[in-house]
């Protein structure tokens, strides 16, 4: 019960760090920086597909199947689709930020379970991960701390809102660890869908909104800088 504990807390300390560093950010930004917000998006989508490519799917490919954890990766993907149909049909500031708290909290639960699987099987492959998800999450709290600032949120609740916005993560980081040693593919089964899940995240959200918040190669370079970075990072940790 201790281990399955520990690690929980550790999903909860991931997301909560990337979330109240980005919130911190959006206070101190007197006025927003698209160049800096659009680079840092980029760099984490890069750096999500560097660990989906190289970390996560190489595992299930392995153990369970090529074609079982492609389809798992696939299921992720409809999902996410379907998810972003149902949740991006508002508009700005307030309701953009309070829709995006949703989107994450709802990716954060698979994501969390991905984290808390590998915790489970490989602590080291774990930490990687945690380290990945961490820096993704910053982005992803400055994106949403942006309208809610416009919106006229004081910064104290905003920090405050990090607390809550971690909770998913650890939620999901709890459930991978406790039913990756209960069912022996489970864990090869919550991996795929959350490659698919992040995957679909990193191309069909992150990137095609770093390229609509600056225009020029910022956000292709930061993508490339953190498929690299990714690639250096799974190979040390």
């Amino acid at each position: 019960m201790g281990h399955i504990l520990q690690i929980t807390f550790i999903g909860y300390l991931t997301a909560w760090s990337g979330f109240f560093l980005g919130a911190l950010a959006s206070v101190f930004m007197k006025k927003k920086s698209n160049r800096f917000l659009a680079t840092m998006m980029g760099f984490t989508a890069g750096l999500l597909i560097s660990f989906i490519s190289f970390e996560m799917l190489p595992q299930p490919f392995e153990h369970w199947g090529l074609y079982k954890s492609i389809a798992m990766m696939l299921l992720g993907v409809i999902v996410s689709a379907w998810l972003e149909g149902r949740l991006c049909n508002l508009n700005k500031w307030y309701k953009t930020g309070l829709l995006l708290v949703l989107g994450i909290s709802i990716h954060n639960l698979p994501e969390g379970m991905a984290l808390g699987s590998m915790l489970h099987i490989s602590f080291p492959a774990g930490i990687s991960l945690a380290v990945m998800i961490a820096i993704h999450c910053f982005p992803e709290s400055l994106a949403v701390a942006v309208p809610l600032r416009q919106a006229g949120i004081p910064a104290l609740t905003l920090l405050a809102y990090t607390f809550a916005l971690a909770v998913p993560m650890a939620l999901g980081t709890m459930s991978g660890a406790i039913f990756s040693g209960l069912a022996p593919h489970f864990v090869d089964a919550c991996i795929s869908f959350s490659a698919g899940v992040m995957l679909y995240i990193a191309c069909g959200e992150i990137l095609p909104e770093s390229k609509e918040i600056w225009h020029g190669r910022l956000p292709a370079l930061g993508a490339m800088i953190g498929f690299v970075f990714g690639v250096l990072l799974t190979e040390r940790l």
